[in-house]
Order: C-alpha cells, then sequence, then structure tokens
C-alpha cells in the first residue's frame, strides 16, 4: 500500500487530535501563515481553522478560503485599489499552497493548486513594493522555482541571502509583505522551493540526501549571472526540514558563500524521532518527496539522511538556532554535529521551548530567534563582519543569555 503505515492507522487518532487541538496540532501554522501576510490574514485563518475538524477537510477547506480571497482580490483590483488586492491575491497564494500539502500524490488537483498558487503570487509580485522578481534557476535539466525579493533604499548590487522553507511550508510564505526581517535589512531575499518542497515537487523534482548541494551550486551561478546581485555577500537561511537542505547546500558552495543559519533544526541522523515518534504526517510527507511509496524502501533510503557526514567542507560561520525540548529532533544531535562543524559556530538553544520557538518563555522574553538569526546574517552578508569566536549562548526563561562552553 501506498505511503506511511502509521498515517494510515492512525488517521482516527490524527482527526481526534485536529478536532480537539486545531490545525496547530504539531506545529505554529498559523503564525507561519498569518506572520507573511499582515494582520488581515488573521481573520481569515480563524473562520477556516473552526471548520475544519478532520485532516481530509484541510485541503478543500484552505481551497475553499483560497477561492474567496482570489475573487475578492480580482474584485478590488477592478475598483483600482491595488494595496487591498495584492493583500488578497498574497492570502489566496498561501491557502492554495496550503491546500496542496495534505495531497501526497501528484495528481490534476495538485497541480491545478499550485498552479493557482503561483498565479496569485504572480499578481501579489507585480503589485508590491519592494520589487519581487520570479526567478527560474536551471539546474541541469530542472529548473529550481523561486521569488527575489530585492530591498527599497539600497543601492545594487544586493547582498542576497538564499531561503529555504521546511517540508510542510512553501516559498512564498518565507519573506513577509510588510516589515520582513531580511528585506528590512538591506538584503534580497531568494526564496526557493528545493528538491521535494512545493512547487518543485509538483514538477516531478524528487528530494535525495544531497541533491540540495546541487541546487546550491545552481543557486550561486545564477547569483553570478546578475549585475543586481553582489556574489561576494551571500548567505544561506533554511528552517526546519530547510535546516537540513541548507547545511547540505552551505557544505557543496562554501567557498563561494560568507555564513549560514539554521532554525529549528533537523540534526538527527536518519529522521527516526520525526518520522516515527511525531505526527505521522511527516513521514507520509516526506514519502511523497521523495519519491517512495515502498515504506520498507523508504526506511532505507532515509538512513542516507546524516549530516554528521555532510559539514567536512563547512567553513563558512554557521549559527544553528534551537529549542531544548526538541520533539522532532533531539537536540544531542545538533550538538554533536556542531563539534563536527571546522567552521565557528554560534549556537543558540532556548530553555524548555520544542522545535517551533514561541510557545515558551524563553523566546519571549529572551531575544526574538528570528530577529536574532536575521541581525547575525546582516552583520555577515551585509557588513562583512568577520567571523567572531565560536559561541554557545543558553536563554534561559527569564529571557537572561548564558554563554557557556560548547557541550
Amino acid at each position: 500500500m501506498r505511503g506511511a503505515r502509521r498515517f494510515r492507522e492512525q488517521k482516527w487518532l490524527l482527526d481526534s487530535v485536529i478536532s480537539t487541538v486545531g490545525l496547530d496540532w504539531d506545529l505554529l501554522r498559523m503564525a507561519v501563515t498569518v506572520a507573511p501576510s499582515g494582520f488581515e490574514g488573521l481573520g481569515d485563518w480563524g473562520v477556516i481553522a473552526s471548520t475544519v475538524k478532520r485532516f481530509d477537510e484541510i485541503s478543500p477547506g484552505f481551497r475553499a478560503g483560497g477561492e474567496r480571497r482570489e475573487q475578492r482580490a480580482k474584485e478590488a483590483e477592478d475598483r483600482g485599489e491595488l494595496v487591498s488586492a495584492r493583500e488578497s491575491y498574497l492570502i489566496a497564494a498561501f491557502y492554495f499552497g496550503i491546500a496542496q500539502w495534505p495531497i501526497d500524490q501528484d495528481n490534476a488537483l495538485n497541480s491545478e493548486l499550485n498552479a493557482r498558487k503561483v498565479a496569485a503570487y504572480t499578481k501579489f509580485a507585480a503589485m508590491s513594493q519592494p520589487v519581487i522578481e520570479r526567478a527560474e534557476i536551471a539546474m541541469g535539466d530542472r529548473t529550481i522555482p523561486g521569488w527575489l525579493h530585492k530591498p527599497v533604499g539600497v543601492e545594487p548590487p544586493y547582498p542576497v541571502v538564499v531561503m529555504l522553507p521546511g517540508m510542510d511550508t512553501f516559498k512564498e510564505q518565507l519573506v513577509w509583505a510588510y516589515g520582513d526581517k531580511t528585506v528590512e535589512r538591506g538584503m534580497a531575499a531568494l526564496a526557493i522551493d528545493g528538491p521535494g518542497q512545493s512547487e518543485s515537487l509538483t514538477h516531478g523534482l524528487k528530494v535525495t540526501a544531497d541533491n540540495f548541494g546541487d541546487t546550491g551550486v545552481a543557486v550561486l551561478d545564477w547569483i553570478d549571472s546578475r549585475d543586481d546581485l553582489d556574489s561576494s555577500r551571500v548567505g544561506i537561511f533554511g528552517r526546519s526540514f530547510g535546516s537540513y537542505a541548507a547545511t547540505v547546500m552551505a557544505n557543496a558552495v562554501a567557498d563561494r558563500i560568507v555564513a549560514c543559519a539554521v532554525g529549528l533544526p533537523c540534526h538527527e541522523p536518519g529522521f527516526h524521532t520525526i518520522f516515527e515518534e511525531a505526527s505521522p504526517t511527516f513521514k507520509n510527507r516526506f514519502m511523497f518527496m521523495a519519491g517512495y511509496e515502498d515504506e520498507a524502501a523508504f526506511d532505507e533510503f532515509i538512513q542516507g539522511f546524516d549530516l554528521r557526514e555532510r559539514v567536512g567542507n563547512l567553513a563558512c560561520p554557521y549559527m544553528v538556532v534551537g529549542g531544548e525540548l526538541d520533539e522532532l529532533s533531539p537536540i544531542h544531535n545538533t550538538y554533536d554535529l556542531v563539534r563536527r562543524v571546522p567552521g565557528p559556530v554560534d549556537l543558540v538553544i532556548y530553555e524548555n521551548e520544542r522545535h517551533a520557538p514561541g510557545r515558551s518563555a524563553a523566546s519571549q522574553f529572551g531575544p526574538h530567534w528570528y530577529s536574532m538569526m536575521t541581525d547575525w546574517l546582516a552583520a555577515r552578508v551585509r557588513d562583512l563582519e568577520p567571523a567572531g569566536p565560536e559561541r554557545f549562548r543558553f536563554v534561559r526563561s527569564s529571557g537572561a543569555v548564558e554563554e557557556h562552553e560548547l557541550p
């Protein structure tokens, strides 16, 4: 049978959890969606979340939400209300993308939702300030899709941060419509869907343990070809599964970038905890991302995902931000990994926080994890500050930041 056994067998339990806890049953899905869309997106989310009570209701619920927003956008555009139109196009793009996520096969509906997501985001981009351009990056006989967001008030060539989403998110969610933390700091943001991620997956590009390295080479070549981007000031950012992807990418192009920052780390070799102990949606999704229907074959394949074998060239500064109680990738795996990185490491761990910081006191009273990462990237990528000494910072629940030796 296709897909993960635990997903099939525990579907009833997953439905019960969603009905009781809501759409944030495993991750901070609302925050990831509302933050980049702005306050207006909060109301739509609340209405949809109040009606979606089962896993199989996620896709049709968000598809309907996307269609409502798409219609509102068209009506506002016809009236010449372009700010309102672009906001609704952006929310529509998010909802079409979320509607894709539960679909674990290549089918007409998945392709339709992807096309509608890209079309809505294209309309948003055309009306947006700062400037957003579609990027199509050649990688052999494949194309890596992306969006290049340019900063305002900065003369080109721009320093640039390559941004990678996680397992359950997509490139359109990475850069905020208002007050984006990368663009506001004077850096261009190149948000991409790499192998196995959203739009690339829809076009048949599956993920392997190493092909984000090939992606990095293709992306750096693309940046080199542009006069408006500064190829001597390039950084890489990834969160959640994007932390694995960004590390592989950075290791492959370490001599061509100045820094790599990852958050919400997925550093456990073989991904046992996230796939066998956490929500069964993770394994089911990743099997689709990798192109596997046979679970036994996938279990053998996934053992090759081991970052300990893929950091030997990582001489550039490397920042990792995570939670002490990460339930998807136990934090001792991160401690083990950073000891193997040859370049300077800046490790920040939040006390009592889980995989997605934001639920406990440390991330509220201490430095904001996302701001910390983008400030660190700005110092390295924008300002070309030399790497400091190796650091390990522990953020207490009081907000106090303690400095320790690497564990």
